[in-house]
């Protein structure tokens, strides 16, 4: 089972993170634990990807924050969530039961594009560890962007490659009902969250180098 654990990551300026949204999934959890991790955490505990931490700290922090993301997920299991995502409903207790989850971007918009905003997992998933160690042999991610590097772009290509058969993508409605591109779920379904696209996506990718030593 998925641990009952929120993780949230900011790094940079912690002064900008949206307290107030991370808020919304402890209203509507309570008694869940939420833990964010933030620049004393990347600064102060070894990770695997330090290198591609340094070079996405001077130019892109949301590939930091997507590359602390899958080894605090392989660590310690739970729920990882986008810092400007807002909850709300409750999540569904069957949630818990899978061995990994994460939803579809939007179906129309990028298919075949699995969102990163919302991933829970078991603790010492072999898949996550695979993402892991297939980013660690790379001497390089420079000229790709997060998106495509570190987030996305690199669960969907490790999805196929792999052929990892125990992750459960969720329809984009339950975390992204609303797309950047304007598209907008409205079908009556389960919406768990939305998210606020442009909210923190900006200052994650201008806020000045908070590199690892």
């Amino acid at each position: 089972m998925i641990p009952r654990l929120f993780h949230f990551v900011w790094v940079g300026d912690e002064s900008k993170r949206p307290d107030h949204y991370i808020g919304t999934w402890n209203k509507q959890h309570p008694g869940i634990p939420i833990k964010i991790w933030g620049n004393d955490a990347l600064h102060g505990r070894p990770w695997i990807n330090t290198e591609h931490m340094r070079d996405f700290a001077t130019r892109e922090l949301a590939g930091v924050a997507d590359l602390m993301r899958w080894e605090i997920l392989l660590q310690e299991g739970g729920i990882a969530l986008d810092a400007d995502s807002i909850c709300l409903e409750r999540l569904p207790d069957w949630l818990f039961d899978c061995e990994m989850f994460a939803a579809w971007e939007n179906e129309l918009a990028r298919p075949g594009l699995i969102a990163t905003g919302a991933i829970g997992s078991i603790p010492n998933n072999p898949f996550i560890a695979r993402i892991i160690e297939d980013l660690r042999q790379e001497p390089s991610l420079a000229g790709r962007m997060a998106w495509q590097a570190t987030g996305p772009g690199r669960l969907s290509e490790a999805h196929r490659r792999y052929s990892y058969g125990n992750l459960t993508i969720l329809p984009s409605h339950f975390f992204l009902p609303r797309h950047y591109t304007g598209l907008a779920y409205s079908g009556g379904g389960p919406v768990y969250a939305d998210q606020c696209w442009d909210s923190t996506r900006q200052l994650l990718a201008t806020q000045g180098n908070p590199a690892p030593q």
